[in-house]
């Protein structure tokens, strides 16, 4: 079977699905008409693979949209970006608060993401660093003030640059700017 005939076997199949589930507005987006959308759902499953696989006639084309493809591209980056970001900051030990502010995270989504980590139930409240490790804290972070980081990433720099868990970083971060923080900074 050549590659035009596997598609258009995969093609008619979910155009037969999609017309038994009752959805004819698809199959109609895709150019065929009703009486076609009828026969397609009368015929078999090997009936439709016969059709397919040995028909000669081109009767099936495909078109992308150049510009709609770069947008889903990048809306894709963005979701698998913010995905490393979350396993990152977990994995780093951020809490429940942190993934709530930046990501607005409920337990159940922390708890879930915590399992597929296998990582261990929370420990409770960290132990707040010594004044010293406040201040390299502090510096670290101003540190990134001129870098195009998001709060995310700043915590993960200042986390891998003191091997502070970002659950006892956050809470210093939230009392320095009084709770100003936001996903977005």
């Amino acid at each position: 079977m050549n590659y035009h005939a596997e598609f258009a076997l995969h093609t008619l199949m979910f155009v037969s699905r999609m017309a038994a589930e009752g959805d004819f507005d698809t199959p109609h987006q895709l150019g065929l008409r009703t009486d076609q959308i009828e026969k397609i759902m009368t015929l078999s499953t090997q009936e439709i693979h016969e059709m397919a696989a040995t028909t000669k006639a081109r009767y099936l084309r495909i078109l992308f949209d150049a510009d709609a493809l770069d947008t889903a591209m990048q809306v894709c980056a963005q979701r698998i970006r913010q995905r490393q970001l979350i396993l990152q900051l977990l994995t780093a030990g951020a809490s429940l608060p942190v993934m709530r502010t930046l990501f607005g995270f409920t337990s159940a989504d922390t708890a879930q993401y915590r399992k597929y980590l296998n990582l261990p139930k929370a420990d409770g409240r960290p132990a707040l660093p010594t004044d010293a490790q406040q201040v390299n804290i502090w510096e670290l972070w101003k540190a990134t003030d001129s870098e195009p980081l998001g709060i995310a990433e700043r915590l993960l720099y200042v986390h891998h640059h003191t091997g502070i868990k970002i659950s006892a970083i956050w809470p210093l971060i939230q009392d320095w700017f009084a709770g100003n923080l936001d996903g977005h900074a």
